[in-house]
């Protein structure tokens, strides 16, 4: 991919990323690159400026089973704080950062698997089957 390209991508990931946070009316998005076992964070959206995210570069997948079956099955899921059953490592590291909900989707460039959109809400309030909907329309580029 050539830097004009991978710059191209880069904004329309952003723009992106933007979107999904207003039209999922959601507090913070994190689009990351999935490289082996490793989730390289390409970029983020918040809804203002009193939401942070202080993520670092990147995940082991392997740590978080419910990423990684998201990306191996390709299909999205949510998850609060609040739900029976939920993935303890992803609950954890949501408590950490300060949200009570997430929706993951893949990310498809192109037709190809490519990375991870993690959508975040501060309330444990849950997404609904349409949003996963609109989530994993908009997490395919290209």
């Amino acid at each position: 991919m050539s830097d004009d390209a991978a710059t191209r991508l880069i904004d329309a990931l952003r723009e992106r990323a933007t979107q999904l946070v207003s039209t999922l009316d959601a507090d913070a998005c994190v689009i990351s690159r999935v490289l082996g076992d490793v989730l390289i964070i390409v970029t983020q959206a918040t809804s203002g400026e009193d939401v942070e995210l202080d993520l670092g570069q990147g995940f082991l997948v392997s740590d978080y089973p419910l990423t990684q079956r998201v990306l191996a099955q390709r299909d999205p899921v949510a998850l609060t704080i609040a739900d029976e059953g939920v993935d303890d490592a992803e609950a954890r590291l949501l408590v950490e950062l300060g949200f009570g909900a997430l929706l993951m989707s893949p990310l498809e460039v192109n037709g190809e698997a490519w990375g991870l959109v993690e959508v975040y809400r501060s309330e444990p309030n849950a997404f609904s089957a349409a949003e996963l909907a609109t989530a994993r329309q908009l997490a395919r580029v290209g």
